[in-house]
């Protein structure tokens, strides 16, 4: 009886370290499109490679699972995550997994190509322009506040867009017209809008923003590292980075829009350099030490018993 009772101990303590390797989830992509490419838990279907997840293997935490199922939509603004029955979607995924304490939003890139669809921007004013980002803004205000009100443990990053390359955009398959903007205006436009994001970060409590213009230009540039790097928090020096008056690099998105996944895993790096990797390596150090204080915990019980029960065998036989 000793003897299997200390084997069922041992048994317990190799489940519980199995489990405390086991993937647990900790991040809920929100988001269009871009977010959608990220994992292969998407709304869409969309057969994702699971960039996310190896990007954090990459950097040491094969064992953080990325949540998207609901959330990881194509072609939703922040319009549409703004509105009540959406933002229900987000606490409930938030609810559902508890340990998530991480939210990646990408959003407001469907707001800003709509607008410039929609009407030409080059007639408008800077106020005109501004109220237009402004209206952009209180939307992702509105998610980000509704994530953190969740619980006090979310953090939600605000992570940007690069450029993109609109005139490519105005070609097949997407066919879409911008009413003659050229480059330097749409990316200048679209900086503008990050701004507003920035803004949000720097007025939230928990909420942090991730630059990404001039990634690709830098990495697959022409030659590689000719233009600025994008600055990374608290200054973001500078911003932007790469080189606004061109579009990204035609081999990172073939149809002008949507990254490959070599081109999102280096926008993924940046927030993993700047917020990821420290929140993480945190979190899975304190982990592991309440792993081993049970694991001790319960190999000391399991040895107590062994040896309780071996002294009743010997009281007996005397």
């Amino acid at each position: 009886m000793g003897r299997t009772v200390l084997s069922v101990m041992v048994i317990l303590v190799l489940c519980a370290a199995t489990a405390a390797e086991a993937e647990t989830k900790r991040i809920l992509i929100v988001s269009d499109s871009w977010g959608m490419q990220l994992t292969s838990e998407n709304y869409d279907g969309f057969p994702s490679d699971d960039v996310f997840e190896n990007v954090l293997a990459a950097n040491g935490y094969p064992d953080v699972g990325v949540q998207g199922a609901k959330t990881a939509r194509g072609g939703r603004s922040s319009a549409f995550w703004a509105k009540p029955e959406n933002l229900a979607v987000i606490v409930s995924e938030l609810n559902e997994y508890p340990t998530i304490d991480i939210v990646h939003l990408i959003t407001g890139g469907i707001d800003f190509l709509d607008a410039l669809l929609k009407e030409d921007f080059t007639l408008k004013t800077d106020v005109e322009r501004d109220a237009v980002w402004e209206a952009v803004k209180a939307n992702v205000q509105t998610i980000v506040n509704t994530c953190l009100g969740v619980r006090d443990t979310v953090r939600v990053v605000l992570a940007d867009y690069d450029y993109v390359d609109h005139e490519r955009m105005e070609g097949p398959p997407i066919n879409f017209e911008f009413h003659g903007v050229n480059v330097l205006q749409f990316n200048t436009w679209f900086v503008e809008l990050g701004r507003k994001k920035l803004e949000i970060a720097r007025n939230t409590p928990r909420c942090e923003y991730v630059q990404n213009w001039g990634t690709l230009q830098y990495w697959f540039g022409d030659p590689p590292h000719a233009v600025p790097y994008p600055g990374a928090t608290p200054d973001y020096d500078p911003y932007p980075g790469g080189d606004i008056n061109s579009p990204w690099p035609a081999s990172v998105a073939p149809d002008g829009v949507h990254p490959t996944d070599e081109a999102h895993a280096k926008m993924l790096q940046n927030a993993m350099d700047q917020y990821y990797k420290a929140w993480l390596k945190r979190e899975q150090e304190s982990a592991a030490s309440v792993s081993r204080v049970w694991t001790i915990g319960t190999l000391v019980v399991a040895f107590g018993m062994g040896v309780l029960t071996v002294t009743k065998r010997q009281h007996h036989t005397l």
